[in-house]
């Protein structure tokens, strides 16, 4: 036993927390004494409001003991209220999450926290229920002890307006006289919060409804069509359209017991469809081979992780729902994650259509108010169905038996703000301790992912045929065939230029979307590059227009006659004349998005064009206006970047022409080739996805390049071999593991200087500790150099014994830490 324990006043209590704050090492806690009023209520995992500097911040309680610190301590500010505490499952994966991604406790922690309790804890004043019977009490004393008698708890602010005094040791005094005590509470913003009403019957209900007519008919409704849904709740707004049906006999029967009316938040932003549940499709054979797998790793006790490999319209979207609906029959939780919530709008749809009434998005967007309250239904069991991007991976949800990841390719699924995780490293981790499965699907998986699936512990379910319509067999049954993949063309745009096209479109470009138009149906044109020049430069001595903070080419905007910084958003006029030599020769180069959507309507004077990119949403347009558009065929021909590539389903779609394939190509990193692959293959997976004929064109400058050619022909093995040939020759995940480090300064020299001394300092403590799988790369500026002023040099440290390297190291605070980056730019 420590001597000081051994010595310490028995009345004494302490807790050491992992506070909001840079506190240096990466392990460090702060101690706090832990006064008597809180004792009894105040434990370990328990989150509390602690003064730290000149503020109250949240913290998260690792440990109460009783053995003083060698230096004088504050006390803790009050616990949080409403009470939260972490379960014993969600502090494990937040110890290992600090662990892996090299981050402190608390930002580990921060993910699980209630909505809205980063922010300031605003200080309430309330009456303690066991306070002194007959106090003596000063004047003022008495006034505060009053007011909080007629008003109950209120806010210190209103205490000292409504008294008009500073109160600054009348309310110590009465906290020691144990008169009162202080809390302090999240401040919300008021919100109106979205809801949804939905109806649904109890179980063993018997009731006489002889002498109730309307009512006996309502309940016969109601019963019918919840046996239709498979015992789910039904829409209110469905409901009491119905025959027979009135909201009058809906209330009586709820007031007699037989059913339950609920108000649950309804799925954010996103349209729902009012109905009983959509039914079960029928299954084709790969369909129903993959399910089958599913299913029975669902019955055991230890269920598997798998990596649904379907093409695009392959019907992952069904398994998903078979599995979420096995589940829930059976009191299970689902979380369902999505690469973008902005982009999965159909996604959120299909869910919210089959299992109405049990679906909520969650994410970070979403107003504090808002999300607290869904945050709070998921928490008491009332939302079974998380649907949301990464962050909804951390949904209070304690009966967790499925875990899907669509799109599981997406680099949106890694965090690049402490914790720096990758969303599908924490699924499996949070899938073992719940004891559930794992479904990642995609038509482009990570190269690393499909690895393990052919390597590892993963299993591999493939779907290689889309769905197509259903048909009428040969022995007159109904049945579903499949539809082939769309005809891809490549295009050598260096022939082009040699033939006479000088035009950003290939002459076979013009022809397909000009026929489509024609026929009544649409296409999709995909340039990852907004604006309408990518750069503006003196002809006569070569300036170029550059961001000051940045050292990046500024791009033109035409729309808003401005040149625009894509890093930092620092915005000037274009120059009428060269700042460098006077010169009025500026030239505009380079094609973006409204370069593509001007020359469109240039060519097709006739067509309706909708430009989808970033700008066009900052205006103000949601993604669900732009998709209801497009569904509604208001919109002939969609220009947009890789927003229009991922998961969106629009059946008039036959054509789609990818401007320029190497975007992504050239750029220095090893994912470049595999990240072109799958933009290619994802955006050609938009045409052809409800009759054959569908077209694709690829325009390209190395239309050799095998990421190039193999999205051409849809093959995907094909490409893997290749690339995990050049990743077992390079070193690169997932043959050794990689973290990158990041230094940021205002000065150039210094930034330069301390990352040469880390790596050196790295260099020494592998050799010291016997460290042998561990090389370093660099130390090199990043490739953006200057990022809103300061300058970025970067040190990759590769091996098995990186992380392990890594963790013995205590590093400034100015270090970015990213371990298993998406990406090394």
């Amino acid at each position: 036993m420590d001597d000081r324990a051994a010595e310490a006043d028995p009345r004494e209590w302490y807790v050491d927390v992992a506070a909001d704050a840079r506190v240096g090492e990466r392990g460090r806690l702060l101690t706090y004494a832990l006064p008597e009023a809180f004792r009894s209520s105040v434990g370990p995992r328990q989150l509390v409001w602690v003064p730290l500097r000149d503020e109250i911040k949240p913290a998260v309680v690792v440990r109460a003991h009783r053995c003083p610190p060698g230096f004088p301590v504050r006390p803790v500010h009050a616990p949080v209220e409403p009470c939260f505490r972490l379960s014993e499952s969600q502090w494990a994966l937040v110890e290992w999450l600090s662990d892996e991604t090299l981050c402190s406790l608390f930002e580990a922690a921060a993910p699980f926290l209630p909505p809205g309790v980063g922010h300031r804890g605003v200080e309430h004043l309330r009456l303690r229920a066991d306070a002194p019977a007959q106090p003596t009490l000063t004047p003022v004393q008495r006034r505060l002890v009053e007011l909080l008698g007629e008003r109950g708890e209120i806010s210190l602010d209103a205490a000292r307006r409504a008294l008009n005094r500073a109160l600054t040791t009348v309310i110590p005094e009465l906290e020691r006289a144990g008169v009162i005590e202080r809390v302090a509470r999240v401040q919300l913003r008021p919100t109106r919060l979205p809801s949804a009403r939905y109806v649904r019957p109890l179980a063993g209900v018997d009731l006489d409804l002889s002498r109730a007519p309307a009512q006996r008919r309502t309940w016969e409704v109601v019963r019918r069509r919840a046996a239709l849904g498979g015992g789910q709740p039904l829409a209110w707004e469905d409901l009491v359209r119905r025959p027979g049906v009135t909201a009058e006999a809906v209330r009586s029967l709820a007031a007699r017991g037989a059913l339950e009316i609920l108000d649950l938040p309804a799925p954010a932003r996103e349209r729902v469809t009012a109905s009983a549940g959509a039914a079960m499709v029928q299954l084709t054979a790969e369909q129903g081979a993959a399910w089958r797998s599913i299913l029975a790793s669902l019955r055991s006790d230890t269920p598997d992780e798998f990596l649904l490999h379907g093409i695009t319209g392959s019907g992952k979207t069904e398994i998903y729902l078979r599995a979420t609906a096995w589940c829930l029959g059976r009191g299970r939780q689902v979380i369902v994650l999505v690469p973008e919530i902005a982009l999965a709008s159909q996604v959120v749809a299909r869910f919210t259509e089959r299992f109405p009434g049990q679906v909520a998005v969650l994410h970070s967007a979403l107003p504090d108010a808002e999300r607290y309250q869904t945050w709070s239904a998921a928490a008491e069991g009332r939302i079974p169905v998380i649907v949301g991007p990464r962050s909804a991976l951390f949904a209070p949800l304690e009966r967790v038996g499925l875990i899907i990841i669509d799109e599981e390719h997406e680099g949106s699924y890694k965090q690049d703000s402490p914790p720096r995780y990758d969303a599908r490293q924490v699924a499996r981790r949070l899938a073992r301790l719940h004891r559930s499965a794992l479904i990642l699907g995609s038509a482009t998986p990570d190269v690393a992912t499909y690895w393990a699936a052919r390597e590892g512990p993963i299993r591999l379910l493939e779907l290689a045929e889309r769905v197509g319509p259903l048909v009428l067999g040969p022995d007159g049954r109904a049945e579903r065939r499949p539809l082939g993949l769309p005809e891809v063309e490549r295009v050598d745009m260096r022939l082009e230029l040699q033939q006479g096209n000088t035009h950003i479109f290939s002459r076979s470009l013009q022809h397909a979307v000009g026929r489509a138009v024609a026929s009544g149906e649409q296409a999709i044109l995909f340039l990852n590059r907004r604006g309408s020049s990518t750069f503006v430069q003196c002809r006569a001595c070569g300036h170029v227009e550059t961001c000051p903070f940045c050292e990046i080419p500024l791009v033109f905007h035409a729309d808003r006659g401005q040149l625009v910084c894509h890093r930092c958003n620092e915005r000037r006029p274009p120059p009428r004349s060269c700042p460098e030599c006077a010169s009025q020769a500026i030239g505009y180069y380079g094609t973006g998005t409204q370069r593509v959507e001007s020359e469109v309507r240039r060519l097709l004077p006739e067509a309706r064009v909708l430009r989808w990119d970033q700008d066009a949403l900052r205006r103000g347009v949601e993604h669900r206006h732009l998709i209801e558009k497009v569904l509604r065929h208001e919109v002939d021909v969609v220009v947009g970047t890789q927003m229009v590539a991922k998961g969106l389903d629009f059946p008039l779609v036959s054509t789609i022409g990818v401007i320029n394939a190497d975007t992504l190509l050239h750029l220095p990193d090893f994912r470049s080739g595999e990240r072109t692959f799958q933009i290619l293959t994802q955006v050609a997976g938009r045409a052809g996805r409800r009759a054959p004929g569908g077209r694709v064109i690829f325009q390209s400058y190395t239309p050799d390049h095998y990421a190039v050619r193999a999205a051409s022909r849809h093959d995907y093995l094909g490409f893997y071999e290749e690339e995990i040939a050049f990743r077992r020759q390079h070193g690169y995940p997932p043959y050794r593991r990689l973290v990158r480090l990041v230094y940021r300064h205002t000065d150039e020299v210094t930034c330069q200087a301390v990352a040469e001394e880390v790596a050196e300092e790295l260099a020494r403590s592998a050799i010291r500790r016997g460290l042998r799988d561990v090389d370093l790369l660099g130390p090199t500026p990043a490739f953006t150099a200057k990022l809103r002023g300061r300058y970025q040099w970067q040190l990759v440290v590769r091996g098995g014994d990186a992380h392990d390297l890594l963790a013995g190291v205590d590093l400034d605070p100015g270090w970015l830490v990213d371990v298993d980056p998406v990406s090394l730019l």
